[in-house]
């Protein structure tokens, strides 16, 4: 069987951009990608807004397929993208939870199991069965992680969203990520918080305009994107 990796080769992604005379011309979203990542590596991905990391991180989950090149993205993701990802604001906390169980696989057996985790783990409350529609970004936050975090993964893709939660969640959060991490292999994690990321990750990929300016250990990338 084979180990959780990730592994882009020369990846390829456009944008179609209406030019002069409404002629269409592509910007590449991201530009010759070659990453490989394997068990045991906790990624920060660093950059400006726009600089293609969400991209980076919707084609490493599956959800965006390259234009060219190839992606390997072998074992069982877990994927926390933004605070409204994979939800419904209709539907309450619980029955989001419901939903997210039979999507994910979680065995009938343990679906209650699930939900309760997620509900304490959350800190919702009553709120838990009211409709997301009614929660503030904060809470969605908490919910959406929860349900992301409550089974052990192989690989972990984050984007920025804990960041709206607020300071003793954050803390509370990254404590779970730490002990997953010693059964989920892979972590890959997009913010601007350089603090978060020096306490959580071992290597760094700097990002700029679609393309990978350096990839090193964590404390290197981050004073490179400093002075970059």
């Amino acid at each position: 069987m084979s180990h959780p990796h990730i592994l882009l080769k020369h990846v390829y992604m456009y944008r179609n951009m209406v030019g002069h005379e409404s002629r269409q011309t592509k910007k590449a979203v991201l530009d010759d990608i070659s990453i490989s990542i394997g068990v045991g590596e906790r990624i920060a991905l660093l950059g400006s807004n726009g600089a293609g990391k969400s991209t980076l991180l919707r084609l490493m989950a599956g959800i965006y397929k390259p234009d060219e090149g190839s992606i390997e993205n072998n074992g069982d993701f877990s994927v926390f993208l933004d605070a409204g990802f994979g939800v419904d604001l209709r539907l309450t906390g619980r029955e989001n939870c419901y939903s997210r169980a039979v999507i994910t696989g979680v065995p009938s057996n343990q679906t209650v199991e699930f939900i309760e985790w997620v509900s304490d783990f959350s800190e919702l409350g009553d709120y838990f069965d009211q409709p997301l529609r009614t929660y503030s970004t904060g809470m969605i936050v908490r919910l959406v992680f929860s349900m992301c975090t409550a089974r052990t993964h192989d690989v972990l893709l984050i984007d920025e969203g804990i960041g709206t939660a607020d300071t003793r969640f954050q803390e509370k959060a990254f404590s779970r990520l730490s002990h997953l991490y010693d059964t989920a292999p892979i972590l890959v994690l997009a913010s601007h918080d350089q603090k978060l990321l020096k306490q959580n990750c071992s290597r760094g990929i700097v990002m700029s305009k679609g393309k990978v300016l350096f990839d090193g250990e964590i404390n290197e990338s981050i004073a490179f994107y400093n002075n970059s």
